[in-house]
């Protein structure tokens, strides 16, 4: 019965070197994406809370909020009040 045996052949530097040039500049525009997205994400809060501001103190209790918790009631998903 024959024996095959498996060689593992080891890539060579400068593809070692390439292969984490190439994870490093991943994360980068991982970390660049992220960041667009979070801080699109803060102005359209930003913008919330604006609009609630701008409302009569009738309207917001239409809505059951209180003027002084609209920062509280636009951020409520990130924190526990």
């Amino acid at each position: 019965m024959a024996t095959q045996t498996a060689t593992h052949i080891s890539a060579t530097p400068v593809a070692q070197f390439f292969a984490g040039f190439g994870a490093a500049l991943s994360r980068g525009f991982t970390a660049l994406i992220e960041a667009g997205q979070k801080s699109r994400s803060m102005e359209a809060r930003m913008l919330l809370i604006d609009r609630l501001n701008a409302m009569s103190d009738a309207q917001l209790a239409e809505l059951k909020i209180e003027r002084e918790n609209i920062p509280a009631y636009v951020f409520r998903d990130l924190y526990y009040v």
